[in-house]
């Protein structure tokens, strides 16, 4: 799937997804680690995660530009 939110809003995509979301926001994207499903969770504005850009998550867990 693929989620979009404003500022300071939150977008969820699922497992395969792409996630943007506005200044003050926040991307979370579920990851299959192969053993169970885990949460990629980015902050716009921490860690390189800017706004209004969309973010996959790799096989490891790490949200990257798509």
């Amino acid at each position: 799937g693929t989620a979009t939110a404003g500022d300071s809003g939150t977008a969820t995509a699922g497992d395969s997804g792409t996630a943007t979301a506005g200044d003050r926001g926040e991307i979370r994207i579920r990851w299959w680690n192969g053993a169970r499903y885990r949460l990629a969770v980015g902050y716009v504005g921490e860690d390189g995660i800017e706004a209004s850009v969309a973010y996959k998550c790799t096989n490891t867990g790490k949200l990257v530009r798509v």
